[in-house]
């Protein structure tokens, strides 16, 4: 089915409508060849290029309903020896300026509901690794690196919280976590910051606490300043807050844990020595 083409106007339309009833509506179908012995015929859905405007937009939309709206499903196809077919979602580059964005977004809520999850997950597996799932920003050649913002949404409720684990394992040791800032080949490296939230009550609390050992020792902590290959290390500095106009400032304790049946751990203050 092919519409004509026009040298000084606009293309021909090809339009393809079901008809509508008081039943179910008709549906659509558009269904590639299948083989018993090659690769199954390729589908394919393109909008229409121009030399000297912008190019068509392509617009995959489920039907609105009067109880729930129609699902939209871009499933790739299964693999019975090899690998299941990949979904690639990629936006447009642009030649002589920016690429194009990707949104993947759920709508809001209507006035008596709440807005749609978004869930971003691998496959479990039952014989290998299960897949990985990488959130990456593009490097710079001339400017700077992008950002990339995890922020959890307010609310008048509780406010939602926001939680980085490394995964559980019952063979071998559990996954690291890792926060790191990055660094500079010609400036100073990027500041890491760790701060609980503000309160008109009491403010957050923060905990640095190193994992349980059950039958070996348990999880050991290190706070140590960077080092100066040229000039001086990095400060420790350890305290509390200066106290507000009608309180006291908080106490600093350092202490070593109980034992009952070995001696207790040290403590230990000492300065460095010097060539």
């Amino acid at each position: 089915v092919v519409s004509g083409s026009s040298a000084s106007g606009s293309g021909g339309d090809i339009v393809i409508s079901v008809g509508s009833g008081d039943g179910v509506g008709g549906s659509t179908s558009i269904t590639a060849g299948a083989s018993s012995a090659a690769d199954g015929g390729d589908a394919s859905m393109v909008a229409g290029s121009s030399s000297s405007g912008s190019g068509g937009a392509l617009s995959l939309e489920s039907g609105m309903g009067s109880t729930s709206g129609g699902a939209l499903s871009v499933t790739g196809g299964v693999g019975t020896s090899s690998l299941g077919g990949s979904i690639a979602l990629t936006s447009g580059s642009g030649t002589d300026t920016s690429s194009g964005s990707v949104t993947v977004s759920t709508a809001n809520a209507g006035t008596a509901g709440v807005s749609g999850a978004l869930s971003l997950s691998t496959g479990s597996s039952t014989s290998g690794d299960s897949g990985d799932v990488s959130v990456v920003s593009g490097s710079s050649a001339s400017g700077s690196g992008g950002d990339i913002v995890i922020s959890v949404g307010s609310g008048d409720g509780v406010g939602g919280s926001t939680s980085i684990t490394a995964g559980a394992s019952s063979a071998a040791d559990g996954g690291d976590a890792s926060m790191v800032a990055g660094s500079s080949s010609s400036g100073s490296g990027g500041a890491l910051s760790l701060e609980s939230g503000m309160g008109s009550t009491s403010g957050g609390a923060l905990s640095v606490t190193g994992g349980v050992g059950t039958s070996s020792l348990g999880g050991s902590i290190a706070l140590t300043s960077g080092s100066g290959t040229d000039t001086s290390s990095g400060s420790v500095t350890v305290s509390t807050a200066n106290a507000g106009t009608a309180g006291v400032s908080g106490a600093l304790s350092l202490s070593t844990g109980s034992s009952t049946s070995g001696d207790s751990g040290d403590v230990s203050v000492v300065s460095g020595s010097s060539a």
